[in-house]
């Protein structure tokens, strides 16, 4: 099932108005999906700064996590001098992304998340 956006709303209702010969709501409904295209053109594709940070953050700890050692997200933050002073909640996102990219593999142990190199 495909997601109804917006403008798919607005040209049905454009197809509407015009079938009924309402020719002032086609010419609104027509300025509104121009409105509706324009915001999507400034719509910007470029990390956040937050993103960008933490890509490189993602870099300092794969550089400093020892090979073969299985450490909590706490103990990662102790070993990187860079996360100390962030939050566990951000050191667990940075974390999760190295996951997710397959530079890491998560393991849990009595309820534990442990975290080794891949």
């Amino acid at each position: 099932m495909t997601k109804i956006t917006v403008k798919d709303n607005y040209f049905a209702l454009r197809a509407l108005a015009a079938e009924a010969g309402r020719n002032d709501l086609v010419e609104f409904i027509d300025s509104r999906i121009a409105q509706v295209e324009a915001k999507n053109a400034r719509r910007s594709t470029k990390p956040t700064k937050a993103q960008v940070e933490n890509a490189n953050l993602a870099d300092i700890v794969l550089a400093n996590m020892p090979a073969g050692k299985a450490l909590t997200v706490s103990e990662i933050q102790k070993a990187v001098p860079a996360l100390a002073d962030l939050s566990n909640q951000r050191v667990t996102a940075i974390v999760r992304s190295l996951v997710r990219a397959g530079a890491v593999t998560r393991t849990e142990v009595k309820g534990k998340a442990l975290f080794t190199l891949a």
